[in-house]
């Protein structure tokens, strides 16, 4: 309990210009019904709902939750009875209710998966709740929603919806989207929901036009540093990977857990890969991240967050700008494809590496979108 209330206390400091816009909200008379969290992956987004939610329903509220009451208690385990978590869960097809013949949320053999990792979120609102198979929020998970949320409750506090990876509400028919856009548009009295996403651009627009926006920026690297430090990483390996992880501590959590000779290894290899013309490694890349993007879609974007990074810290190094990463051994990789390609538009493949990690969501076809990656790049090293 105390390492989680660090953590979140951090948070709030780490991002305090949102912060104390969410606290002048949650003091006010005048707390909306719909709101969408919205920044890039890893910023902690999660947690300020979290925390806001908390406050919301706090029984002695401040400019912070008191983390004292019994509400802020529940809230810490993230059992609150006024608590509602919605995120992506694996497709059910056989696991109907006897009684009310409708498809439960959740199937039985992945109800351990899902409160293992709601426990895992509580001690740590960094944690990112991912369990297998899920690439889309359920049309169940919003009926479920709607037969619970009109229902008579205390008066007493504000009934909370947090939906996590909002934008996989339009996966598939979108039919997810549809169903809450029927929520939004009549919500139940004393109710706010918070659609939290990396990826605003895959939501609806209808369903924008219900939200009131938030917007949150990337953590500063000063924040990432001190978390690796918390971690007990080397202190001659924090510039690394405070420099790859960018402000995402989703990032800088993956990238801890391996050894930065593996992943020096591992980045070097793709950008090989990726800048030589070269038929059998393009085809090899296509062929294993293709399967990667089907099968292991955190380790795909994992992988292209990476070279994004790269490629952005060796556009600074061009454009004579600091970057965290001109003070480790991947600089001179960097001065090698400047002096090979000087007049490469680097800005654009990082763009198109990004465009390559929203394609998973999306359901593209890997194989086709891989080859033009692949082919855009040689066009933007050799315009």
């Amino acid at each position: 309990m105390a390492y989680q209330k660090v953590m979140s206390l951090d948070l709030l400091s780490a991002q305090n210009k949102v912060w104390e816009q969410l606290s002048q909200i949650g003091t006010s008379e005048r707390v909306g019904s719909a709101y969408l969290f919205s920044g890039p992956t890893g910023c902690g987004k999660e947690g300020l709902a979290i925390r806001f939610s908390q406050l919301l329903n706090c029984d002695l509220p401040g400019k912070t939750p008191c983390d004292t009451c019994p509400s802020c208690h529940r809230f810490h385990q993230l059992q609150h009875e006024k608590l509602k978590l919605i995120f992506p869960l694996p497709i059910v097809k056989k696991n109907k209710d006897e009684e009310s013949g409708e498809l439960s949320p959740v199937g039985k053999g992945d109800m351990e998966l899902v409160t293992d990792a709601i426990a895992k979120k509580s001690e740590d609102f960094f944690y990112k709740i991912q369990i297998p198979r899920s690439n889309r929020i359920l049309i169940q998970s919003v009926r479920e929603l709607r037969r619970t949320l009109y229902l008579k409750s205390d008066p007493k506090g504000r009934k909370i919806v947090l939906i996590f990876d909002a934008h996989l509400l339009s996966a598939g028919q979108g039919e997810a989207a549809n169903a809450l856009l029927k929520i939004l548009e009549e919500p139940p009295d004393n109710t706010t929901l918070i659609l939290v996403t990396d990826h605003v651009e895959l939501l609806l627009p209808t369903i924008l036009s219900r939200c009131q926006r938030v917007g949150i920026p990337k953590l500063e690297d000063g924040f990432v540093r001190d978390w690796l430090q918390m971690k007990m990483v080397k202190e001659s390996e924090i510039p690394f990977l405070a420099g790859l992880s960018q402000g995402n501590i989703h990032q800088a959590r993956s990238l801890i857990s391996q050894s930065v000779g593996d992943l020096m290894k591992l980045v070097n290899g793709l950008i090989k890969i990726i800048t030589n013309n070269e038929p059998d490694h393009w085809r090899k890349f296509t062929q294993t991240y293709s399967r990667l993007a089907h099968q292991d879609a955190a380790t795909f974007s994992f992988h292209f967050m990476m070279l994004k990074i790269w490629f952005r810290s060796v556009n600074r190094l061009q454009k004579d700008v600091d970057d965290l990463l001109h003070s480790t051994s991947f600089k001179p990789g960097m001065e090698r494809l400047i002096g090979a390609h000087p007049n490469a538009d680097l800005s654009a493949i990082t763009f198109e590496l990004e465009d390559a990690i929203l394609s998973i969501p999306m359901n593209l076809y890997m194989p086709l979108i891989l080859t033009n990656l692949l082919l855009r790049i040689q066009k933007h090293l050799n315009p």
